[in-house]
């Protein structure tokens, strides 16, 4: 009981003194529904003074290296495509994305009020005294477990607005799950601007939801364009072992990328944005 004590006084310190609060969860995901297969992550909220930011644990590992090493030599691009920055206590998010094989960075702004049912059902899980909440959001229902020991308004992804950090939520199939972790808090506001609100030397440019649409429909009909329009002979390139020649070989790649990226992208997180391919 002294040690469950002094946890919650040392959280509560840190909420109230750091500049950084680190929350870091396990996120497991479908890609594909009808299967009982999930892709784990590692994701991570960080809690700032002014704003909040959301994001894949792995780019902190090529941040590192990035910093040690004084360059950029060290990337990370998202498996979640969910790359998050908003201000504190709001519903407004700047979404950052990526198109595999593209060096480009799109910013598209969203916003994503939820209304929350807060139930009468609690439990105590690690040491935590949870509360049960559902909402509907992106087409789905999920269950939320939020405590009131940490006075946080916050959770993963897009999900916030309880009376306390969400520290467990999944939608009602079991496609999408979040589970807290482990928390770290620094002692200054943790600088992300290398891979958050920029792609380490790029740039996002703005884009509607309309936009991102066609540029994903756009790659998908054709996803060796670019690399088509600028390979030279002398090239080494190599794709799934075979060594690409000519130009026209890149249009027999056509099938097998579409092909992955239904795969990768038949099960969305909000199904009210999928993009129908």
């Amino acid at each position: 009981m002294k040690r469950l004590l002094l946890f919650f006084t040392t959280i509560i310190t840190v909420i109230s003194y750091a500049q950084t609060k680190r929350f870091i969860y396990e996120y497991k995901y479908k890609l594909d529904s009808t299967k009982e297969e999930y892709q784990k992550e590692e994701v991570v909220l960080d809690i700032n003074p002014d704003n909040v930011k959301f994001y894949d644990y792995n780019f902190l590992a090529a941040d590192s290296l990035n910093i040690l090493h004084g360059n950029y030599n060290e990337g990370y691009t998202s498996m979640t495509e969910q790359v998050l920055l908003r201000k504190k206590n709001s519903f407004q998010n700047n979404n950052y994305l990526q198109i595999w094989m593209m060096p480009y960075y799109y910013l598209m702004q969203t916003k994503d009020e939820m209304k929350w049912n807060i139930c009468n059902e609690t439990k105590v899980e690690n040491g935590f005294n949870m509360q049960k909440a559902t909402t509907d959001f992106g087409g789905r229902k999920w269950i939320a477990w939020f405590t009131q020991d940490i006075p946080i308004s916050e959770g993963p992804y897009k999900f916030r607005g309880l009376p306390g950090l969400i520290l467990k939520i999944e939608d009602d199939k079991h496609n999408f799950i979040y589970a807290f972790s482990r928390n770290k808090n620094l002692p200054k506001t943790f600088d992300t601007k290398s891979f958050v609100e920029n792609h380490y030397d790029m740039k996002p440019v703005l884009v509607t939801f309309p936009a991102w649409v066609k540029l994903k429909k756009d790659f998908y009909n054709d996803p060796y364009a670019r690399m088509r329009a600028d390979f030279q002979p002398d090239w080494n390139v190599n794709i799934n072992g075979r060594k690409i020649k000519s130009k026209e070989e890149f249009s027999e790649l056509n099938a097998s990328m579409q092909k992955s990226i239904k795969d990768n992208y038949s099960n969305p997180i909000e199904l009210d944005k999928a993009i129908r391919y």
